[in-house]
């Protein structure tokens, strides 16, 4: 039997590292997916979040690579990386995306029916305190304009 090098042992823990990271990656950035199909977002806000997301997947790698390679660039490490990503987007991104937004549209929905509920119920209480409130103003506009009438009056008599 033939004994395999700590340095190929090594590498494969190396490549082994990216690999998991790669897809990692590519399952946070489902998530920023899964939020931007439930909270439409403008052309900046999604500039902004792909920005954030590059940052900290540059730290990421980083990290990993320090961690595992003492920080050498090598090539299996980003080609581990790259299949990492390719695999999890192919194999399990979509399904990933689809139970996320599912379960997530299901849970607003559930947790929102309380709140519908009481903005319901509270409307037309809502409404009426709003027409009296309403008055009431008009009734304090009425009485600013005739005192303003008075000491007008009053001001341009003398």
């Amino acid at each position: 039997m033939m004994e395999v090098s700590t340095g190929i042992l090594k590498e494969t823990d190396v490549l082994i590292a990216s690999f998991l990271t790669g897809m990692a990656l590519l399952l946070a950035y489902d998530f920023i997916r899964v939020i931007r199909r439930l909270v439409p977002h403008r052309g900046w806000a999604v500039g902004a979040e792909d920005l954030l997301f590059w940052i900290g997947s540059a730290v990421a790698l980083f990290a990993m690579l320090y961690r595992e390679n003492s920080g050498y660039i090598r090539g299996f490490s980003i080609g581990g990386v790259s299949l990492g990503m390719l695999l999890y987007n192919v194999a399990f991104s979509p399904f990933v995306m689809m139970c996320s937004v599912w379960i997530l549209e299901k849970t607003l929905f559930v947790t929102s029916r309380p709140l519908v509920w009481t903005a319901r119920l509270l409307n037309r209480p809502a409404r009426a305190v709003k027409r009296i409130l309403k008055k009431i103003l008009r009734f304090f506009q009425n009485q600013l304009k005739k005192l303003w009438k008075v000491v007008k009056i009053g001001i341009c008599k003398r």
